[in-house]
């Protein structure tokens, strides 16, 4: 029996992704090309086509796999961040024992925000969401923590764009966009009020680790439910303080 076809398209890009999956680090084209014996016009389209379907992530002249894949396949190609997300699991339920409610860890992926762990609240009623999830940082209260201590060029970039809006709360002009990230500058944790989805809040603190913000932990759910927001963060701010240190990627 001969042999079967096979698309030359799909199977660069299988073996693309699978090199991005074996590294520790962001690679360059020249590398890629290089590794994979393709011309370098042929990695850029893979890497386009990739990146349209959100699957890699370019940072400055380098690729890496985005977190995406890990609500696709598990924890493919990102195990440092997957540790981390293991190390924060047992502080999540501590939250959700806690409050009742929903706890997220998140980190940036690019110009969104992706969740990497959750556990989700023992009510009927709570946050329906899912490991990979990659949303808005205007709209996030995770996101918006995020935002607010990214590099000038991220906050440029995503401010200088038409912000989406989700409800009647999202916020979608620069200036209060700016404005708000102040805020959480100052008081140390964000709000998402029903500004992603109507009926639905989420407070947010950092997760700091040797003076850099490692992600975000939050706790959401119904609005009648989750009480005030400043109480909420305290305890998100006290568990934070529980984590052993040093957190890595």
């Amino acid at each position: 029996m001969g042999e079967i076809a096979t698309v030359n398209s799909v199977e660069h890009a299988i073996r693309l992704v699978e090199l991005l999956a074996s590294s520790t680090n962001a690679l360059g084209v020249s590398q890629m090309a290089q590794s994979l014996d393709l011309p370098r016009a042929t990695i850029y389209r893979l890497l386009k086509t990739l990146a349209q379907r959100e699957w890699v992530i370019q940072e400055g002249k380098t690729y890496r796999l985005s977190f995406r894949l890990t609500g696709l396949f598990g924890n493919a190609g990102v195990s440092a961040q997957a540790a981390l997300a293991r190390r924060m699991a047992p502080l999540l339920h501590q939250l959700v024992n806690e409050t009742g409610e929903t706890a997220h860890f998140a980190v940036l992926d690019g110009d969104r925000v992706v969740y990497l762990a959750k556990v989700d609240s023992p009510h009927p009623i709570r946050m329906f969401s899912q490991i990979g999830w990659r949303g808005p940082l205007h709209a996030t209260g995770v996101g918006k923590v995020l935002l607010a201590s990214s590099e000038p060029s991220l906050l440029s970039r995503v401010c200088n764009q038409a912000l989406e809006r989700f409800t009647p709360n999202t916020i979608v002009e620069k200036e209060r966009l700016l404005a708000e990230l102040a805020l959480v500058r100052k008081q140390g944790y964000a709000i998402d009020a029903e500004e992603l989805i109507e009926g639905l809040t989420c407070v947010a603190v950092p997760v700091i680790s040797a003076e850099q913000v490692r992600g975000a932990i939050s706790v959401a759910g119904p609005t009648a439910r989750l009480g005030h927001p400043g109480r909420l963060a305290e305890i998100l701010k006290a568990a934070v303080q529980t984590l052993p240190a040093p957190l890595s990627w």
